[in-house]
């Protein structure tokens, strides 16, 4: 548990983050009449909602045979629906109307903020550290117990603490600038506008671009917190070594860049397995570097491979990721990993993740070279 609240807390902090900052700093004091408990509404309900479709999200879409993105896509709808209400009070009337027939008095100024708060941890994809990979992939293979749930429990709990330092700023100058206390329904519609600002530019990928033009400055705090096991181990440093025989692909149901769909030829290849998913903003950092060097190596005999591994269920979509491949201007093979056997088989724990196999299908470490 405090490998999960310190995983949360880096995982809080890292760059990952920054689109729903601006959300939160504004509705935290957007209320109609704001309240001290408003913000903690707001991150507990992201919390909840992120912890359960993260850990569950997978497993449940299965089980009742919706689409993975089915989830992310209500996330959405809300997100713009909430906004539109805090804009326009007569759309609030009309959301609230149904609670005031069950006879429940929502507190003023906290309205909605619940609400909010589990539609923002719909949307919400941090950085996959390690912590976080062991919570999705536990999840998505169906291999939930104890230990993983009091996992989810502490990451979501120290994920949620930097959150709420945003949303309590908001809270405070809500409170003591004049300038916000007397101009409450200006700041109510600016905040509406912030929440369908964020919501669009999720929908269009527009996020993803801030999250890239941020440096990871939590990348070696997150090494440092993952163990590392299974074919991670080889020392890199020194001689070529022998890091094992490469694993087998397994379980792939899709390609994308290949000659009619099917398997590309490996035996006999120098080959790069890329583990990769493609919301994961430090895997869409590396994209372009592995595309570089498949471009200039390929044609001397160097094969990629992508195996995109999902670390949330709408990942899951072969349409989602096929759009990703183009948008992002793949174009060496990737291999769809929905059920995590190649995964597995690597015994890899997280995004982005790199594999080189030389010819004769042996995994060989990366080599310091020395000047």
């Amino acid at each position: 548990m405090l490998i999960g609240l310190v995983g949360g807390l880096i995982t809080g902090i890292s760059p990952c983050v920054l689109p729903v900052l601006p959300v939160l700093f504004m509705t935290g004091g957007a209320g109609a009449a704001p309240t001290r408990r408003r913000p903690f509404l707001i991150v507990a309900g992201l919390a909840l909602s992120f912890s359960v479709v993260t850990l569950l999200g997978t497993l449940v879409l299965a089980a009742l045979h919706l689409p993975g993105d089915v989830v992310r896509w209500a996330g959405l709808v809300v997100l713009v629906v909430l906004g539109i209400a805090m804009m326009f009070p007569r759309v609030q009337d009309l959301l609230e109307r149904p609670f005031v027939r069950l006879g429940r008095k929502s507190v003023p100024g906290d309205r909605g903020a619940f609400v909010l708060g589990l539609a923002l941890g719909t949307v919400y994809v941090p950085c996959a550290g390690p912590v976080l990979a062991a919570i999705t992939v536990a999840g998505a293979t169906h291999e939930i117990g104890p230990s993983t749930i009091a996992l989810t429990i502490a990451f979501a709990v120290g994920t949620a603490v930097p959150l709420l330092f945003f949303a309590l700023a908001g809270n405070r100058v809500a409170e003591h600038v004049k300038a916000f206390r007397d101009r409450q329904r200006q700041v109510r519609f600016a905040a509406g506008i912030v929440v369908i600002g964020l919501a669009v530019a999720l929908t269009f990928n527009v996020t993803d671009v801030l999250q890239r033009a941020v440096p990871d400055y939590t990348a070696g705090l997150n090494q440092a917190l993952g163990a590392e096991r299974g074919l991670q181990p080889c020392d890199p440093s020194g001689e070529l070594r022998d890091c094992g025989t490469t694993p087998q692909l397994a379980g792939i149901s899709r390609w994308f860049n290949t000659s009619g769909g099917q398997p590309p030829a490996l035996q006999g290849k120098v080959v790069l397995y890329d583990f990769w998913a493609y919301s994961c903003i430090n895997c869409q950092r590396a994209i372009p570097h592995v595309e570089a060097w498949y471009r200039r190596y390929h044609d001397l005999g160097l094969e990629i491979v992508g195996v995109h591994t999902p670390e949330y269920a709408f990942e899951h979509v072969a349409a989602n990721v096929a759009d990703s491949v183009s948008r992002q201007h793949i174009t060496y093979p990737v291999a769809i990993d929905n059920d995590y056997a190649t995964w597995n088989a690597f015994q890899n724990q997280s995004w982005p993740a790199e594999y080189l196999s030389d010819a004769s299908g042996h995994v060989r470490p990366g080599v310091h070279v020395r000047a």
